[in-house]
């Protein structure tokens, strides 16, 4: 048996479970559709909290002040990706505070990119238990974790940013 193949047949069916869940969420993004104010921000929050305790679970030995600065790195160098890839691209805020957002491939990239990122740690930690104590292995998760949570936020950011454009301005009136 390769060893990849021996990763992947002793993978637990959960983590894959939660693979077809991301795909099928970024799948349903791929058509335009109308979200909540409120659910614009659920999964960004729920993946920087999960990415961020991922990682510090993962190399608690490497130091927690080093790995949560360098998911924090990484988070605002996801941030800052996305003044560049502009995502998502259309997008309106509607009346009643939700929007609506066109469909892309971009979110199901992403999901998927979050995942490979867990997957890959967690193969390496299980691999070679010491790299939890590696300083140079806890920055780079974390700066990897945080990257996919940064771009996440700045898409909802985005997409938030829309209500403002959606006010009428005030009129100044002459005194």
């Amino acid at each position: 048996m390769t060893p990849l193949l021996a990763i992947v047949s002793h993978t637990p069916t959960a983590v894959w479970i939660v693979l077809a869940v991301l795909v099928r969420m970024g799948l349903r993004q791929t058509r335009t559709q109308t979200m909540s104010a409120a659910r614009v921000w659920i999964v960004p929050v729920l993946v920087g909290a999960a990415s961020l305790a991922g990682a510090l679970r993962g190399f608690a030995g490497a130091g927690e002040l080093l790995t949560a600065s360098c998911w924090a790195v990484g988070a605002a160098l996801g941030f800052a990706s996305n003044r560049s890839l502009d995502l998502p691209r259309r997008v309106s805020a509607n009346a009643d505070g939700s929007f609506t957002i066109g469909g892309s491939i971009a979110p199901l990239l992403l999901f998927v990119g979050v995942f490979a990122v867990r997957y890959v740690v967690n193969v390496a930690l299980a691999i070679q238990p010491s790299l939890a104590a590696d300083p140079g292995a806890a920055a780079a998760a974390a700066i990897a974790y945080g990257f996919t949570a940064g771009l996440l936020a700045a898409r909802s950011r985005k997409i938030w940013s829309t209500r403002r454009a959606r006010r009428p301005a005030a009129h100044l009136s002459p005194q």
